[in-house]
């Protein structure tokens, strides 16, 4: 194989490994099904609002 083709092969396959990859990046972050843990998720790094733990 040339550098050439291996360049070639890198430039056509890139994209497209990268598009696929980021289409299911955005299945995964949107699908209504995992919407109540990723609530949980980004709730749990939030102190709680509880007045006895306020200083």
């Amino acid at each position: 194989m040339t550098h050439e083709t291996l360049v070639l092969i890198a430039k056509t396959v890139g994209p497209i490994w990268m598009g696929g990859f980021l289409m299911i990046v955005f299945i995964r972050a949107y699908n209504p099904r995992r919407r109540a843990e990723q609530e949980r998720i980004a709730r749990s790094i939030l102190p709680e609002a509880h007045p006895e733990n306020r200083p």
